[in-house]
């Protein structure tokens, strides 16, 4: 059997656990809540974990504050204010928490990779799950390389295709606030600005839901059609398989 080949594996095991430990502490150090105003306190918006805002609400007296041909652009900069808190935030976790170093020391692991045991220890002490492989049973080896290699390439040749960002816009009932929204960002917005006019903040804040949860919607199916390519190459079940083969030095030596 290849062995450069059952060292590559068991060094990615190695870097995928390193890095899963890394992305788990960094999400547990992500600013949860974080919220921006406009520069005349007329919108609020606070940010859900996905980047997305969690609610945009109008101040009971927004129409003093400004007008209503730019309520849009005003959600659009409370948005703004909101990311940038959140970022600020997230510099000083990386600050206290030294990323850098970590960063570092995965580096220096790859470089001088060691076995595959000892990403596992590390994993396993700073509480992140391993994957549960007790009812994994794996094909030869030889049919799981074929299928990781052909994997490899594929998502290889998705890297290389750069796609256009997946755009939603979701609308309120009566259209008359549409929102456009990405991945993890607010696009723009846009209030119809003669119906704004009539409008307390109750009706506004109304709308605005309506509209960000039919964005929500649509978001969440264009990535689910997005995301099949991935998906369909099963690259979860050939980990699985390979670390499952790892585990048994049997199998390393069929």
């Amino acid at each position: 059997m290849n062995e450069e080949f059952i060292q590559g594996l068991q060094n990615f095991q190695q870097q995928a656990l390193n890095l899963q430990n890394m992305m788990t502490n960094l999400q547990n150090q992500m600013p949860q809540g974080t919220e921006g105003t406009d520069s005349q306190g007329a919108v609020t918006i606070r940010l859900a974990s996905d980047g997305l805002p969690e609610f945009i609400k109008a101040a009971s007296d927004w129409q003093r504050r400004q007008p209503p041909e730019a309520i849009g652009a005003v959600v659009v900069e409370a948005y703004g204010a909101a990311m940038s808190a959140q970022m600020e935030g997230l510099s000083r976790s990386f600050d206290e928490a030294d990323w850098q170093a970590q960063a570092d020391r995965m580096d220096d692991s790859l470089a001088s990779p060691g076995p595959s045991g000892a990403a596992a220890t590390s994993a396993a002490a700073a509480g992140v799950p391993e994957p549960d492989l007790r009812y994994v049973v794996p094909r030869s080896l030889d049919e799981v390389t074929e299928d990781v290699l052909s994997a490899f390439g594929a998502v290889e040749q998705l890297a290389t295709e750069v796609p256009e960002p997946v755009q939603a816009t979701g609308k309120s009932t009566a259209h008359r606030v549409v929102l456009t929204v990405t991945k993890g960002g607010l696009v723009s917005c846009e209030v119809d600005p003669q119906w704004a006019t009539k409008q307390s903040s109750i009706g506004l804040n109304q709308a605005f839901e309506e509209a960000l949860a039919d964005a929500r919607t649509k978001l969440g199916a264009l990535e689910t059609t997005a995301g099949d390519g991935v998906a369909n190459l099963q690259l979860d079940s050939l980990l699985h398989e390979a670390l499952a083969i790892l585990s048994d030095p049997r199998r390393l030596a069929e």
